[in-house]
């Protein structure tokens, strides 16, 4: 199945347009939240989407306890077969909750040690998303990179908000990388669209489908008949 990655600053629509995503044949979708921005979903009509709330990266905690992690969540989602769409809202807060967590854990005496662990989580995780029986949507917040350009023009570059070390394994391994924008519609409301085409000063592609633009709906449907 597919896997995507779908950014944008805070509050700019990630977890509303995340969770419209179409199913296929199980007809549910899981939202697996870290951040606490489950509870906008109040105000929206999700009846096929369950929430589970991610607190944790360890399975135990400093003095051995078990507790519910979100790999074992991931993986029992999985296991379950139940979900057309398994989404994780969000990486880049699930990035800093895990170094929190080993960090307080006390295991290394080397904070490095406790990143690379997490490099290492997280790539394992994007890795694993491409290979299910599900499609998988990731999450994360967005960040402006200075870069030059290479007619040696400075520019901004739009990018998903991971640390540097990680993010081209990331957007490399997941099959749409996509910026949430608005637009205004004929009858003057405003509607989200994903940018899915990438260019310098921005993240993005499209694997599937080869689109400029998508709607959330419609991030892992191929193109129509109709469209091309």
């Amino acid at each position: 199945m597919a896997s995507a990655l779908i950014y944008c600053p805070s509050g700019g629509g990630k977890t509303v347009n995340s969770t419209l995503v179409k199913t296929r044949t199980r007809g549910k979708n899981l939202l697996l939240c870290s951040d606490n921005s489950s509870v906008v979903l109040k105000n929206f009509d999700r009846p096929n989407l369950d929430i589970k709330i991610v607190q944790h990266w360890l399975d135990r905690d400093k003095t051995g306890k078990s507790q519910e992690c979100f790999h074992n969540q991931f993986d029992t989602a999985v296991e379950n077969r139940k979900y057309d769409n398994i989404i994780v809202d969000n990486i880049s807060d699930l990035f800093d909750m895990s170094i929190l967590e080993l960090k307080d854990s006390g295991k290394f005496n080397d904070n490095r040690q406790a990143y690379q662990v997490v490099y290492e989580g997280i790539k394992r995780l994007v890795r694993k998303a491409g290979q299910l029986d599900c499609d998988v949507i990731l999450t994360a917040w967005a960040e402006q990179q200075p870069i030059v350009l290479p007619s040696g023009e400075q520019a901004i570059r739009i990018t998903p908000k991971l640390p540097l070390k990680i993010l081209d394994n990331v957007c490399g391994l997941v099959n749409v990388v996509a910026y949430i924008n608005t637009a205004q519609k004929k009858d003057g409301s405003t509607g989200w669209y994903y940018i899915t085409e990438g260019k310098p000063t921005m993240y993005a592609k499209d694997q599937i489908a080869c689109r400029k633009t998508c709607f959330p709906e419609d991030i892992f449907q191929p193109v129509t008949e109709e469209e091309k």
